[in-house]
């Protein structure tokens, strides 16, 4: 029993320290005339391949969407990821990473891009 409450106490220990330097990237944005939800999750699930293979986790990015009945006419979609730290975030963008954002992705969702919202958040402390 005290070995199981030492260690609970260190692995609750260590997530709220891991938190604290948790880095949250956020896209708000509106899907362009021709390009549907499915086609767009499709293609950044080229980019949570390319992560889990690299060795940083499964869905890396994932997409939500406002309420069918909110009546916001911008921003209805939401791209989401989330990292452990600033430094787990630029060690996962690698070579191969970043020619598909270059050669594929940028190209393809441009107008996305220029008019979407992109914020990163910290943890608290």
């Amino acid at each position: 029993m005290k070995t199981l409450l030492f260690t609970l106490s260190v692995l609750i220990f260590t997530l709220s320290n891991a938190q604290s330097n948790e880095r949250i990237s956020l896209h708000l944005f509106d899907l362009p005339e021709g390009i549907s939800i499915s086609e767009f999750q499709e293609d950044l699930s080229k980019a949570n391949e390319i992560y889990e293979k690299n060795g940083f986790g499964k869905n890396r990015y994932k997409v939500y969407q406002v309420a069918k009945d909110d009546e916001s006419q911008e921003f209805r979609y939401m791209w989401l990821s989330t990292w452990i730290s600033t430094a787990e975030y630029k060690a996962s963008h690698s070579n191969e990473l970043q020619q598909f954002w270059d050669e594929y992705f940028y190209p393809k969702y441009e107008t996305i891009l220029d008019a979407h919202i992109y914020r990163k958040f910290f943890a608290v402390k």
